[in-house]
């Protein structure tokens, strides 16, 4: 999946760096210490010595090499994860304090629910579909989070952010990833991506077409 293969790719490849980066701080650390316990034992004068430029330089150039490669992963990651094939849906998703509403445009279509000490909603979706997804918000900012999906967009009041993507059948649970206020973690929604002919039945069931809507 689009979502999965970007973000294993940045990940796996910040996390490598990461560990590079680690260790090399750590054997410098060492080194450190057995220099000094070297100096401490033959009894030898602390160095004096008040700068390394040439070590110095070197630490800066690493470092600008390492800063590039991250940022060049990072967009070239964001390139594929926002790359946006021409859906067969929209679906608007609104956050609010707290709960989330889900409208399928060009449909009467809509699901929603209080979430806090109730029900929560169901965003379905057409499996292997390309599906586009318009995330707001009604106040506050939330976060709009499927974890097993590796998704996650913020949701701003007086701002879309949107995204393209196809999902596999299957089910998740999303969650709110930003704090909202008193029932933030109870902010959660669940994820349903059902075959075309199951899903053209539910789109049917809840007042719309029986059949999958394109919104292009």
């Amino acid at each position: 999946m689009q979502f999965q293969r970007a973000f294993s790719y940045a990940f796996g490849t910040e996390t490598k760096i990461a560990e590079v980066v680690f260790g090399l701080v750590l054997l410098a650390m060492l080194v450190a210490f057995g220099q000094s316990a070297y100096r401490r034992r033959k009894r030898m004068e602390p160095s004096r010595r008040a700068e390394r430029n040439v070590l110095e330089l070197c630490y800066v150039g690493l470092l600008a090499v390492v800063v590039a490669f991250d940022v060049f992963v990072s967009f070239s990651a964001n390139a594929e994860w926002w790359h946006d094939p021409r859906p067969d849906m929209t679906v608007r998703v609104t956050g609010f304090q707290w709960c989330w509403d889900f409208r399928y445009l060009g449909t009467p279509v809509n699901v929603s629910a209080r979430c806090a000490g109730g029900p929560i909603p169901t965003l379905v979706l057409p499996a292997g579909r390309p599906v586009r997804l318009q995330i707001t918000s009604d106040d506050v900012i939330h976060g709009f989070w499927i974890p097993g999906l590796r998704l996650k967009l913020d949701a701003y009041p007086d701002h879309v952010n949107t995204v393209s993507f196809t999902p596999p059948k299957g089910d998740w649970v999303g969650h709110c990833s930003q704090l909202c206020g008193l029932y933030h973690s109870e902010m959660m929604f669940r994820v349903r991506a059902l075959p075309a002919a199951a899903f053209d039945r539910w789109v049917h069931a809840h007042g719309g077409p029986g059949r999958l809507v394109s919104t292009r």
